[in-house]
């Protein structure tokens, strides 16, 4: 198999001592310690909804969201806001994936932001599905870096609506 290669810029995250990485094209801000407001009868992976400048924003954890156990936000979480399908396409060269973007803003909370990233290393191939009960389709691959591996999502499959349905 032919590795892929990575977007030039990437986000690093961590949450639960995991490092993950996203496209930067994809973000759309940063938020420090946002209130979430929890709703019931909401699909597990939905934390709840974020009120921001007017908007309602869904905030999603990312842990069940993959399939890894929830756990306890840091008082220092940060949510990262991604851009919605009709900032994506406003966009000269948009994300590979952005067509799977929706129309509502979504966001997933996160442990600690990391560094940008430049690169043009190439992706190891992500984790095989018969390996985990992980939901590999949300990983582009992953990143050998100093500081260990980092998980490139594919944020289009993480945030479809309905790949959202589906869990």
């Amino acid at each position: 198999m032919k590795a892929a290669s990575t977007p030039s810029h990437l986000l690093t995250f961590r949450t639960q001592g995991r490092l993950y990485a996203c496209d930067l094209l994809w973000v759309h801000e940063i938020l420090r310690q946002p209130g979430v407001t929890e709703v019931n009868c909401a699909p597990p992976e939905v934390l709840g909804l974020i009120h921001l400048r007017g908007q309602i924003l869904t905030a999603l954890d990312l842990d069940r969201r993959l399939g890894h156990p929830p756990a306890a936000r840091p008082p220092a979480a940060r949510c990262i806001v991604f851009k919605t399908a009709g900032e994506l396409a406003r966009l000269a060269a948009p994300p590979a994936d952005a067509d799977r973007a929706g129309n509502d803003l979504v966001g997933i909370l996160v442990d600690s932001i990391g560094d940008i990233l430049t690169t043009n290393q190439d992706l190891l191939p992500p984790p095989n599905d018969s390996l985990s009960k992980l939901d590999t389709a949300c990983f582009a691959g992953v990143l050998a870096r100093p500081e260990g591996l980092v998980a490139l999502l594919n944020v289009g499959h993480l945030l479809s609506p309905s790949a959202l349905a589906a869990t």
